[in-house]
């Protein structure tokens, strides 16, 4: 064993005086030391839905549960504590039921066990106890007789208990039963090292010291006090791990969480009460009260403001310095508690300043939209179906964190459109997508505002494949926490290793988009009826004006009714500007009152491409989106770039005023002003546009939002926004 430096840290005493006496060393060494009372853990877990994600913490698979209700109440009766009028004891239990199976091995082990027990007997006649228990036992068997695994559930008997009897006989059958299913899990008199019994009397005597979160260099000194007991390295890792997996302690070995030791992990739901927690129990401090009251409206919390949260007296002692705080915040982001806004990729998070706290969020997403008779039309859908019977919270979570690190949550009124296990995320003006997790499915809706024909194949195939990755990075928590996930084929369609659910229609088939291709598949049926009979926006005619050489942008022009003389004014009005010449040219189409063509569609523009003997499907690919950012998306693009960043940009730009005005989504009539009021200073052509796209409000101007846009133009700029905002 390696030794250290003598560690010194706050409100915590030498290292010696955790030390283990000699004498009990000796007993240990020569094996006869006994333990003669088996240590167990008891948890009283917090009912609220708010404390929902610390079950992940003690949901063991070794473990047995109790799940308690009013016993005063039918099963179905609303309970009047919950303001709702939505919650009985049957919602209750079998939200615990469920929540205590998500966290399950599926294996022919018996472990978890289940047991019912309710409470309130005293308030009931001797003839309603007997009658309210028989009914008890038949509810139960028949909301969870038929579970895929009700191996692990006691149906008979339900303890009905009277709490306020301290010699209550059914308490008393309850601990016997508790004993008897202790004495025969798997686990029960299974050897362990003698040499771990040391480090874990070393442990006990911190932890009645009040001492629950140590550095990990902290009890590796302490270790070599145990002489020839003392574990080396790598036992002391095996031993650590040993016990996290046991639920004794919480140890992660990887980076950045590896340095710190969590002996007694009900402090850390300590910790948690600091943030999620029901506003009964909220400070009185005005100031904190306003940080809780936003975290709850708004789904996210800052860094400062969860800093300041745990600068109350009670968790001072949990969290006494720098060090101490940034390892809950990496534990609390690796436990799905916080959401880093980005997919799961093991970016660097130093730069982060707020989190999305979604478990804090309590409405519901409305579902009016369903109501609107064009939603089906203008939709499609994508389903990821899961064998079992509930999806854990913190996978909901994490989902919802990794799409809004691409697309930012939606904001209506300045409020954002987050919600209990749901969001609504914003694509571009004309597109969003939803994602509710319900159940044991993932929901996702793509809307066009005007037809699903017109959403980009590369969007939708990068939502999937978004979605999917996170799925499968959801082993690695699979692996922390116990959990397995197994998904259901559906219609043959396997992503990966994450099976889901796609109704096989041409339009569906966007989800599975190849995105690599360039061109169109010789079977492409071309653009849709409906999208045929729409009028083109003025980005569609941009993005088509990049295909086209300019002699054949012409010789489409005078097809589509324009005048020679008119093609050849603009030609003059924009001399040696190519790209300008044919953006300007398809504009001036779109606006032109053409006698005979009131109305213009992508119908004339097949028609024309058609007629210049062009059959290239360049219709198909306006609606095509470049996805290549995707991978450095994070939270620091989705803020608003800083005034001075937007001043700076245009030197390192090429004369692009116009196309990338156009990718911002402002209209070709602001930017020709723009033009008009900077005619020959092309710097600041391109800051008053940018300007104009920061002002407009209609879509939140990412700095994200920005790049797509230089991407798209390619004349420049997107490095220095990648070394202004990512340090590349």
């Amino acid at each position: 064993m390696k030794n250290n430096p003598s560690i010194s840290l706050p409100q915590v005493k030498k290292v010696e005086a955790y030390a283990v006496h000699d004498d009990i060393l000796k007993e240990v060494e020569s094996g006869q030391y006994k333990i003669k009372i088996a240590p167990s853990d008891l948890v009283d877990f917090g009912g609220q839905r708010s404390y929902d994600m610390t079950h992940q913490l003690f949901v063991q698979h070794g473990g047995t549960f109790v799940v308690m209700f009013d016993g005063s109440k039918n099963f179905q009766e609303p309970l009047t504590e919950y303001p709702t009028g939505d919650i009985s004891n049957e919602t209750i239990v079998k939200h615990w039921v469920n929540s205590i199976l998500t966290y399950c091995v599926d294996d022919s082990d018996v472990m978890p066990t289940i047991l019912f027990a309710a409470t309130h007997r005293d308030i009931l006649s001797d003839d309603m106890q007997k009658k309210m228990n028989m009914e008890f036992v038949q509810r139960i068997t028949e909301m969870f007789g038929s579970h895929e695994m009700n191996k692990h559930i006691v149906f008979d008997p339900v303890f009905f208990i009277n709490g306020t009897d301290k010699d209550d006989q059914e308490i008393q059958n309850l601990k016997k039963q508790l004993v008897t299913i202790a004495r025969n899990q798997p686990s029960w008199g299974l050897r362990r090292p003698i040499i771990w019994v040391p480090i874990e009397l070393l442990i006990d005597n911190m932890i009645k010291d009040n001492i629950h979160i140590i550095p990990k260099a902290y009890l590796a000194e302490a270790n070599t006090m145990n002489k020839d007991l003392a574990l080396s390295d790598k036992q002391l890792d095996e031993f650590l791990l040993t016990q996290h997996a046991l639920g004794k302690i919480m140890y992660f070995d990887q980076p950045e969480l590896n340095n710190f030791i969590i002996l007694y992990p009900p402090a850390l739901v300590n910790i948690l009460r600091s943030f999620i927690t029901d506003e009964m129990f909220w400070p009185k401090d005005e100031t904190l009260r306003n940080i809780l009251r936003r975290m709850t409206e708004t789904g996210k919390i800052h860094k400062t403001d969860l800093i300041k949260l745990w600068q109350q007296t009670q968790f001072v002692h949990h969290i006494p310095d720098d060090d101490y705080k940034e390892f809950i915040i990496q534990v609390l982001v690796h436990l799905d508690i916080l959401i880093l806004s980005k997919r799961y990729s093991g970016q660097d998070d130093t730069h982060v300043d707020y989190f999305l706290v979604p478990c804090t969020v309590r409405h519901k997403m409305p579902m009016s939209f369903l109501d609107d008779k064009s939603f089906a039309n203008r939709t499609i859908a994508l389903v990821y179906q899961i064998r079992k019977s509930s999806i854990p919270s913190a996978l909901s979570f994490k989902l919802i964190g990794a799409v809004s690190g691409i697309w930012p949550i939606k904001e209506v009124n300045e409020r954002p459109l987050l919600y209990h296990s749901s969001a609504v995320l914003c694509v571009d003006s004309q597109t969003e997508f939803r994602i509710m997790v319900e159940d044991n499915r993932i929901v996702v809706y793509l809307t066009n505002m005007s037809s699903r024909s017109c959403i980009s194949p590369d969007i939708a195939a990068s939502i999937q494949e978004c979605l999917t990755v996170t799925l499968q990075a959801s082993e690695k928590f699979v692996a922390d926490l116990h959990v397995w996930y197994q998904f259901q084929r559906r219609n043959k369609l396997l992503i990966g290793c994450v099976r889901v659910e796609i109704h096989f229609s041409k339009d569906s088939l966007l989800w599975v988009f190849n995105k690599t291709q360039q061109e169109c598949p010789s079977n492409c049926p071309g653009l849709d009826e409906t999208v045929l009979t729409m009028s083109p926006s003025e980005q569609h005619l941009s993005r088509l004006a990049y295909q086209l050489n300019i002699q054949s942008c012409r010789e489409l022009i005078i097809h589509l009714g324009i005048q020679l003389n008119d093609w050849e004014d603009i030609e003059y009005s924009y001399t040696r500007m190519p790209l300008i010449i044919k953006i300007m040219a398809l504009n001036f189409w779109k606006t032109k009152n053409i006698v005979g063509r009131p109305k213009k569609s992508f119908n004339n523009l097949l028609d024309a491409l058609e007629a210049v003997g062009d059959k290239r499907h360049l219709l198909c690919k306006v609606f095509r989106e470049d996805t290549n950012l995707i991978d450095i998306a994070d939270v620091r693009l989705q803020e608003v770039p800083h005034d001075d960043v937007l001043q700076g940009l245009p030197k390192n730009l090429g004369n692009c005023a116009i196309p990338l005005g156009i990718e911002l989504e402002i209209s070709v009539s602001s930017i020709v002003e723009t033009m008009t009021r900077h005619p020959r200073d092309m710097y600041l052509q391109i800051e008053d546009i940018l300007r104009k796209w920061k002002l407009s409000g209609e879509v939140k101007p990412t700095i994200y939002r920005l790049m797509l846009a230089l991407e798209r133009v390619h004349t420049g700029g997107l490095d220095y926004l990648k070394g202004i905002y990512l340090r590349q």
